[in-house]
């Protein structure tokens, strides 16, 4: 009787540890993919205010714009943000970098947009 206790509670354990395990590794995913969503929003917006200020006013913006570092991208996250501009005679590559850590490694996420002086 008390062997089959034993037993019981040996085997009870097993399957509490490998639940355990399996969410710790649904919340480390969701955590990751939460991070990859607003650092993916943060970039969409910078790419976005990129566009505006080009069509705003485009001389001032083909005649300013510069690579960047922004850290942080946004005040209050984890994010950095890097701003990398090619320029050529009649456009921009505008290409913006969001990278953060979580859990000692290092992740980030890339968009890019040509920027054309003149579009029809």
């Amino acid at each position: 009787m008390l062997i089959e206790i034993l037993v019981a509670v040996g085997i009870v354990g097993l399957v509490l540890v490998g639940v355990s395990d399996l969410l710790t590794r649904a919340i480390g995913a969701t955590t990751f993919q939460k991070q990859k969503n607003e650092a993916l929003i943060i970039v969409q917006k910078m790419l976005t205010d990129y566009k505006i200020a080009r069509d705003t006013n485009p001389e001032s913006f083909y005649n300013s714009i510069a690579n960047t570092v922004i850290d942080p991208c946004t005040v209050g996250t984890i994010y950095k943000c890097t701003v990398t501009v090619d320029q050529a005679a009649d456009s921009v590559i505008v290409s913006i970098v969001a990278e953060w850590q979580d859990g000692g490694r290092n992740y980030n996420v890339k968009l890019s947009q040509l920027l054309a002086r003149e579009w029809k």
